[in-house]
């Protein structure tokens, strides 16, 4: 009879282009994380962060840190705010009705993402605690039709939003979870060098430019990675990761048609 840890559910975390990712969030009803080591912790922690990550449509590697140290290097990663970047600089969605949900006004979020409507909910600071307000939000994203939302509000807030969206019966749009991506491309916040970025060491560069902020994350993000440093050895070996009681593979993939979409 097969054991609980056996049975456990499975998240596949890939290794996508951001062509085959544009595709997908292109083609509607998708919604898209990005795995950085923060969000293992709040895998284990969260069970509603947890049931967000089972229901994803996709699921993106986005720590070159993780990859390089636990993936010797052999999955393609893919940071939020580099496909922002990606998706508004190619125009990838002018002919799509976009919303944006976060901190942003509707003239700055237009000056990153060309669409053929753009529509922007600025939800209240800690919105994911109060009911009243999430439902607010949602019942405005039903009113504008969105066919691509972006959920701007950080983690674990996006993803139990795109949770809560999806179980509210919004399920034609697209959603992208991109915590700060918006404020990146517009200078809010300064992203750290691209050989930083691909060595790992962008977390080296955030700290010592917003120490104040992010501090006591790394800690907890350090403190994490050393509690269960064996699993994390053998990660490199096996690309597995039993976290909260959730199972994740890491899988490297040629296209999209390899990838779960819907």
């Amino acid at each position: 009879m097969p054991t609980v840890a056996e049975t456990a559910p499975t998240c596949i975390v890939r290794g996508l282009s951001f062509d085959a990712l544009a595709q997908a969030l292109a083609r509607g009803r998708t919604s898209i994380f990005t795995l950085n080591l923060m969000h293992l912790r709040l895998l284990a922690q969260n069970p509603e962060f947890r049931e967000s990550y089972r229901e994803a449509s996709i699921v993106t590697l986005d720590s070159n840190w993780l990859n390089t140290c636990f993936l010797r290097r052999r999955m393609t990663v893919a940071a939020g705010s580099d496909f922002v970047h990606f998706l508004g600089s190619r125009g990838a969605l002018r002919d799509k009705s976009v919303l944006v949900v976060g901190n942003v006004t509707p003239a700055d979020a237009a000056r990153v993402m060309a669409s053929r409507r753009l529509d922007v909910v600025r939800p209240p600071f800690g919105f994911i605690r109060d009911p009243a307000a999430v439902e607010d939000v949602i019942a405005r994203c039903r009113a504008l039709e969105p066919e691509v939302i972006f959920i701007a509000v950080g983690a674990p807030q996006s993803e139990m939003l795109a949770l809560r969206m999806r179980r509210a019966g919004l399920a034609e749009a697209s959603i992208l979870c991109c915590g700060a991506a918006f404020e990146f491309e517009l200078g809010v916040q300064r992203r750290s060098p691209v050989f930083l970025r691909r060595t790992g060491l962008e977390w080296v560069w955030r700290l010592a430019t917003n120490p104040r902020r992010l501090a006591g994350r790394y800690a907890s993000d350090a403190g994490f990675v050393l509690a269960r440093l064996g699993q994390f050895a053998g990660l490199a070996r096996s690309g597995r990761l039993r976290v909260g009681g959730l199972h994740l593979q890491f899988r490297q993939e040629a296209g999209l048609e390899e990838a779960s979409v819907g």
